[in-house]
């Protein structure tokens, strides 16, 4: 295999760990899907693995190269909403199943549910836009008909410069049937920041502010720089010019430590202050 310099890892998500911890130690870079392990030993074992070998270990958290996404961060960083402001974000559907995806997503031998397998996007790009998570509170059940993970997931993340966002994330209905609404914003004592739409061939953005609606036009192209292509093209850059890729395994680590504090706060019915370990 001496003719192969890196792999992308986009196996279920149990089996992450070694099979990027087994490719350091042949010498190959590693992009590896999200979420990055189950455990926050593995993600560690996962990062001394490369580090020790030299090579790349970027994390696919696709959101850090999405524009729609991206312009809401920036009017965050603006101050649009004002201080404090909170993040919302509600997603819920059907767990992922044939024929595009493999049951084992909804099967807790192999996977953690959508918080991790759906959500850690989002974790991510909330890490990204706000920094560092000063604690978690989460009410986390399993209602759906398929599988047996924790399907219903309430999540409020409090960061440590006194913003907050609030991610619901379900799989519980049954495959076929849709919710009533889903969707995202971010509201503050500034106004809000509406999610991004279509208008017409051009996407724009709402901030609703005392004054009337603002509507902002951006560019959301997929191209060699956004999504994937983006994500790959960083991937490939950062073994050429020996740098970290744009979502490190460090960020994978961050990301997973946030949905194993969830799941603390769901079992001892409180909120769990950051870092865990």
């Amino acid at each position: 295999m001496e003719d192969i310099d890196a792999i992308v890892i986009g196996i279920p998500t149990q089996f992450h760990a070694d099979a990027a911890i087994k490719a350091a130690k042949a010498g190959k870079h590693v992009l590896c899907e999200k979420p990055m392990a189950r455990t926050l030993a593995d993600c560690r074992a996962m990062m001394a693995a490369h580090e020790q070998a030299g090579t790349t270990l970027g994390i696919g958290f696709v959101r850090r190269f999405d524009p729609n996404w991206g312009i809401v961060r920036r009017l965050v960083h603006e101050g649009r909403a004002g201080h404090p402001c909170m993040w919302r974000r509600i997603i819920v559907g059907a767990a992922p199943g044939p024929p595009n995806y493999g049951e084992w997503y909804s099967q807790s031998k192999f996977s953690d549910g959508p918080l991790t397998e759906s959500a850690s996007h989002d974790v991510d790009f909330l890490l990204y836009t706000f920094g560092d998570v000063a604690n978690v509170t989460a009410h986390m059940e399993h209602v759906g008909p398929n599988g047996d993970v924790l399907d219903n997931c309430i999540v409020i993340l409090q960061f440590v410069n006194g913003d907050r966002a609030l991610l619901q994330w379900s799989w519980c209905l049954p495959r076929g049937a849709t919710a009533g609404f889903r969707g995202m914003d971010v509201i503050g004592p500034e106004g809000c920041i509406h999610e991004p739409r279509q208008d017409g061939e051009q996407w724009v953005v709402d901030v609703s502010l005392p004054d009337g609606v603002e509507t902002i036009p951006f560019e959301n192209e997929r191209n060699a720089e956004t999504w994937s292509m983006g994500q790959m093209n960083d991937f490939i850059a950062a073994i050429r010019e020996g740098r970290p890729t744009r979502s490190t395994g460090e960020d994978g680590y961050r990301a997973q430590e946030v949905y194993l504090a969830a799941v603390r706060s769901m079992e001892e019915g409180r909120r769990i202050d950051l870092p865990l370990e």
